[in-house]
């Protein structure tokens, strides 16, 4: 019997009709990047933080980001976590949610994604369905991990705050500031309550030695409303992520390794904001400039304009607040090559606005939680059915 893919028609020239998924652990696209652009920028977050709307800025090269990621898993290792152990981290976008990220995946266990909005009664059952034993969150919110810890498995509490790797300069500053939003607070170590700067510089840049399993062996567990609003843990696998990753590398002809600029204001905690745009960013060279607040349209803007990026990704919420804010014009958003929408869908004359603004190409895509996540999109460059 002859098969017949009538869908490939429809694929812009150079994307494959199928990818070879390599049989690897997820956090192997980090050690090869490392290898190819040791010294070029991974992760980058500028803050608003400052007197007078002054900008700081914390960044990592991808040498800097595998080794501070060696050393977490270290750390973690020396806290008892071992292979199949679950850590939460619940963090916004920041340089060093993506060093705990890889770190927790190359000590074996399993990231459990959190939202850091939940308050407690939210995240408690979170955590005791997904079985954590530790959490990395803001020295801000150890309150809510602290009134829910009796009634769970966590062991070891591990705090960070956004000025973690900003210049010493700026960080009482900037602390101070985010105090103010409910972002930090001093909280003592010990009894099971450590810092996250402490532990990178107490443990050496050594990897526990485990052997994967890319195929059966869980990296995430991602949480999803579903149909029924009780968050479930959607469970993904190594070669379930490095699959949807490689999709996407394939999908998006017209990446340059080592020289795209994206950003990520999508939260990385969601699946669509990991995938699309930390392990995809990661696994092509690109710096990665991350937004802690989705919400904020004038720093994602002056983002664009200020850091000339060339992809992305976002929810139609994100595009339409950009072209209906008042200064728009204001901003040069002409080295946007792509974005790939998703959440809902994007309205025809949404996509068609933004391509006007920014002489890029925003396309429709679709996907779940159980997939790692997208499933299909419209063509980057090819024909694009719009609401399809």
């Amino acid at each position: 019997m002859t098969m017949t893919y009538p869908w490939l028609s429809s694929y812009e020239q150079g994307v494959p009709a199928t990818v070879e998924v390599p049989n690897i652990p997820l956090q192997q696209f980090l050690k090869d990047s490392a290898q190819k652009y040791p010294g070029k920028t991974a992760v980058r977050m500028v803050l608003r933080y400052l007197p007078l709307g002054l900008a700081v800025q914390a960044k990592l090269s991808y040498r800097e980001l595998d080794e501070l990621s060696d050393r977490f898993a270290a750390a973690l290792a020396a806290q008892g976590i071992q292979k199949g152990s679950r850590v939460s981290i619940m963090l916004p976008n920041c340089p060093q949610q993506v060093v705990m990220y890889f770190g927790v995946l190359k000590a074996g266990a399993i990231v459990v994604n959190t939202n850091p909005t939940y308050p407690p009664h939210e995240l408690e059952p979170l955590m005791k369905n997904s079985g954590a034993e530790a959490i990395v969150t803001l020295s801000g919110l150890y309150q809510r991990v602290k009134q829910i810890q009796p009634n769970t498995n966590l062991k070891t509490v591990i705090l960070t705050d956004l000025s973690d790797h900003v210049t010493a300069l700026f960080r009482r500053t900037v602390n101070k500031q985010l105090a103010a939003k409910g972002m930090y607070a001093e909280v003592p170590s010990g009894g099971g309550v450590f810092y996250y700067k402490d532990l990178i510089g107490r443990y050496p840049a050594r990897v526990p030695s485990v052997q994967f399993d890319p195929a059966h062996d869980t990296a995430v567990f991602q949480f999803t409303g579903g149909t029924t609003g009780i968050p479930k843990a959607a469970e993904l696998t190594h070669r379930n992520l490095v699959a949807n990753t490689v999709q996407m590398q394939a999908w998006f002809t017209d990446v340059s390794p080592g020289n795209e600029k994206v950003l990520l204001a999508l939260p990385a905690f969601h699946v669509y904001g990991m995938t699309v745009g930390m392990l995809f960013g990661i696994s092509v060279g690109a710096e990665i400039v991350v937004v802690p607040d989705p919400r904020d349209t004038s720093h994602i803007l002056e983002t664009l304009h200020r850091e000339r990026i060339t992809l992305y990704p976002g929810v139609p919420a994100m595009y339409i607040a950009i072209i209906n804010h008042p200064r728009v014009t204001e901003y040069n958003l002409r080295s946007i090559k792509a974005c790939l929408s998703g959440g809902s869908a994007l309205p025809v004359e949404v996509a068609q606005k933004f391509d006007e603004i920014t002489g890029g190409r925003l396309v429709e895509g679709f996907g779940m939680s159980e997939s790692s996540p997208v499933t299909h999109a419209n063509p980057i460059k090819g024909r694009v059915k719009y609401g399809s």
